[in-house]
């Protein structure tokens, strides 16, 4: 499957990264860079992640790569500033954040991100948020704020914002391109949700998905980009 006028729309971490137990250990693969660099010479290309834009651009220096961070709360580009597109005050659901074992809190600023990969006990972990979740609804509905669910992490965000909003957004800026969008995680469902009919769009791993195809891996992802690019 490959897209003649192609926009592309790609996740990061199980995408272009390997998972690795913490954020900041998930390094790209040893082929992104350059096949990313190839594709930005000739394509319109954005990541489009659940991370910070300034967090992304230290794994992908990339100079004048379009990114979208916090599945579509904020847009920068690697190199300079990003802008944030959904304000959001979290002030005070910072002195409530839960305490469960084996739970990290990582404050992205413009939500904050509750991981429990490192739990001893995943059941416990969940039980825990799902309590924790309970008792703080009235607050984070005041706030305007909703639970999105991940790879073992669980998102507090704006609601209504997700990958599906801001791949629709990308798409309306390059009229005439078909979108090609790959992603590993339950929250690029969104997105393959809001793009069926319109493009490609490809799951990596296993698991049900609303995609339209898969990829078997990172690797696989690499190996599908570089046949958009010229052989050697």
């Amino acid at each position: 499957m490959r897209a003649a006028n192609p926009l592309f729309l790609l996740d990061y971490d199980g995408t272009l990264a390997p998972i690795a137990p913490r954020p900041e250990e998930a390094l790209p693969h040893p082929e992104a860079l350059e096949v990313l660099k190839g594709l930005m010479a000739r394509y319109p290309l954005y990541v489009i992640t659940g991370r910070r834009v300034a967090d992304l651009a230290r794994l992908l220096p990339l100079p004048g790569l379009p990114v979208v961070g916090g599945h579509g709360l904020e847009e920068g580009v690697v190199g300079g500033e990003a802008r944030p597109l959904f304000p959001v005050d979290l002030a005070p659901l910072r002195p409530r954040l839960p305490v469960c074992p084996g739970v990290r809190v990582e404050d992205k600023g413009f939500a904050l991100a509750l991981h429990f990969r490192e739990a001893a006990d995943e059941a416990k972990a969940r039980a825990c948020l799902e309590a924790w979740l309970e008792a703080q609804g009235e607050l984070l509905e005041r706030l305007g704020l909703e639970a999105l669910p991940g790879k073992m992490v669980l998102e507090l965000k704006p609601k209504g914002v997700d990958k599906g909003q801001a791949a629709l957004r990308l798409l309306r800026r390059h009229p005439g391109r078909t979108p090609v969008y790959v992603g590993d995680d339950l929250t690029d469902e969104a997105a393959f949700r809001a793009l069926k009919g319109l493009g490609l769009t490809l799951k990596v791993g296993e698991g049900p998905t609303q995609a339209g195809g898969r990829l078997r891996d990172v690797e696989a992802v690499l190996d599908y980009l570089k046949t958009y690019l010229p052989g050697p």
